[in-house]
């Protein structure tokens, strides 16, 4: 199991790779991603209590996924980031909207298509 030091490492970390814009057009950039969802890493990676500030990053990335290409960059950046954490349980990863009370218009996986998701208006 990852200690917290370990977690904040790779976090930092994964901020460093996926830290720049997606697509010129969106709004939603990695390193927002990043920063939004940062307080979930440890419950992805260990479990226990869902840190503070995840719920709020978690529904603030939902109120920013306004488009099609906003909600594509987003999860591009989710996943690829996701990717990069050892450990991460990604069963736990999609148990945070429902914990939260809060939604996700995808399943975190490691082989999730995020050309397929849309904006429905």
């Amino acid at each position: 199991m990852a200690t917290s030091a370990e977690v904040k490492f790779v976090f930092v970390v994964v901020l460093a790779v996926v830290g720049h814009n997606v697509n010129a057009t969106t709004e939603i950039t990695c390193e927002r991603v990043t920063m939004l969802l940062s307080p979930c890493i440890s419950y992805g990676v260990m479990g226990g209590v869902v840190a503070p500030g995840c719920c709020e990053g978690l529904k603030a990335l939902d109120d920013a996924e306004k488009s099609t290409e906003d909600r594509q960059a987003a999860c591009t950046c989710v996943k690829n980031g996701a990717s990069m954490i050892p450990g991460l349980d990604y069963d736990r990863v999609n148990e945070l909207p429902g914990l939260c009370g809060t939604t996700c218009p995808y399943r975190v996986t490691p082989d999730l298509d995020c050309s397929k998701q849309i904006v429905k208006v």
